[in-house]
């Protein structure tokens, strides 16, 4: 027989599959006892779940003890490693979606088919609306808060000593109003600051997320929760358009000044959601983070060559030197269109006394929107920890909390009369879009 006559051969080596010891029922085992620790571990430390790194601490935990129990395995190897990993993310995969909910996720991840309880929302967001609330940023809304746990401010029970003894301290002081040390709608501000350039801008986030999503946002005050006496929450809307996949959606507005936009809610933002979420009784929250940017005048926002969202913002002084925001829709594109509102717009409030500062014009640099579930387990498991620190504020305000007020520290070689950097102005904080 020549050579040529001879059978195809091939390569035997390739047919081998590498031995593992993981068969059908030993991989149903190992998920059955991963999901297991996962559960043990959340249940442990109850307040890891609001750090940024929660998943990745967990599963990084979750196989080094799985590998610690195979390690001396006859058959441990760099492949039998990766097949751990592999089936450790599976048994997250699982949990996540049967027992403990996401951390916060993209939109497209949570794409599914699940069944709007219309009639739930219909009478939930109801109650809501005729919940006693005042407005916020009023001054029966900063009385309003200064009783309770707010949302905002609950991650500092959470935190160090220090942070517990601020939170503290801050409610036991007695409130004031509209003096230049502290809070109030009308107090002296800095436009400058951090605080009113989220304030500024998000009447314009709220304007992109309905823009993107084809829906409708209402406002809220400050909300008392139903149960639990000593918490609040003021939500930055809910959407309220029945005809939207977003129905009965919480919404938590961040417009970022310097921090980088990552996608990940931080530790007190997703505290702050959570108790929103509780407050209001509804199980989804989007999280939505905008970086905006401001051009240096007219000509450069009219020469801008990027498709980016852009537009105009009108701010006024009142007549009580408070600084009040004009927003032009969206919709509102052609240059001819803008000058007609424009024009409208300074006319209309300068018969109502205000005085035109100058037109502010801006771009969106970057927006990031995730979805941030409702965790009952962790409200379950931390509610405590909220009521103990209550408690707490409500002993100190009858036998005192000196001891909790933070150091001074000294300044002498400042200048009481040196005036602050940034304009300060009284501010004005109702949303108007003409």
């Amino acid at each position: 027989m020549f050579l040529h006559e001879l059978p195809e051969h091939y390569n035997i080596i390739d047919s081998i599959v590498p031995p593992t010891i993981f068969d059908e029922d030993s991989v149903l085992l190992f998920i059955e006892n991963a999901m297991e620790f996962l559960y043990e571990y959340v249940n442990e430390n109850p307040a890891s779940v609001s750090e940024p790194d929660f998943k990745e601490e967990i599963l990084q935990e979750l196989t080094e003890y799985l590998s610690s129990l195979l390690e001396n395995h006859l058959m441990y190897d760099d492949d039998l490693a990766d097949e751990i990993e592999f089936y450790v993310d599976a048994a997250w995969d699982l949990f996540s979606i049967s027992i403990f909910p996401e951390r916060s996720s993209s939109q497209d991840e949570n794409e599914t088919s699940e069944e709007v309880d219309y009639a739930f929302l219909d009478k939930q967001i109801d109650y809501l609306r005729t919940v006693p609330q005042p407005a916020q940023r009023t001054n029966e809304w900063y009385t309003f808060r200064h009783k309770l746990i707010t949302a905002s401010s609950a991650y500092k029970a959470f935190e160090s000593q220090c942070m517990q003894n601020q939170l503290i301290y801050e409610k036991c002081q007695p409130l004031r109003m509209n003096t230049e040390e502290d809070i109030g709608p009308n107090k002296i501000q800095n436009l400058t600051s951090p605080l009113h350039w989220g304030q500024k801008y998000e009447p314009i986030s709220v304007l992109l997320y309905e823009e993107m999503y084809n829906t409708k946002v209402e406002d809220f005050g400050c909300i008392p929760h139903s149960s639990y006496n000593f918490l609040g929450a003021s939500p930055d809307g809910i959407v309220v358009d029945k005809t939207s996949d977003r129905y009965g959606r919480m919404l938590e507005i961040k417009n970022v000044v310097n921090r980088e936009i990552t996608g990940i809610p931080k530790k007190e933002y997703w505290i702050q959601m959570q108790l929103q979420m509780e407050v209001c009784n509804l199980d989804k929250c989007d999280f939505l983070e905008t970086k905006f940017v401001e051009y240096s005048d007219e000509n450069s926002f009219s020469n801008e060559q990027e498709d980016v969202k852009r537009g105009i913002i009108l701010y006024f002084n009142t007549k009580e030197n408070v600084a009040f925001y004009v927003y032009k829709p969206l919709n509102i594109i052609s240059s001819q269109d803008v000058d007609a509102w424009i024009e409208q717009q300074l006319v209309q409030h300068e018969k109502n006394g205000m005085l035109w500062i100058r037109n502010i014009y801006w771009k969106l640099e970057k927006l990031s929107c995730v979805l941030v579930l409702r965790n009952k387990s962790w409200f379950k498991n931390n509610v405590k920890q909220l009521e103990y620190v209550w408690n707490i504020i409500l002993k100190e305000r009858v036998t005192g909390c000196s001891h909790r007020a933070p150091n001074k520290k000294a300044a002498s070689n400042l200048s009481h009369d040196k005036p602050s950097d940034g304009c300060l102005l009284k501010i004005h904080t109702e949303k108007f879009f003409k």
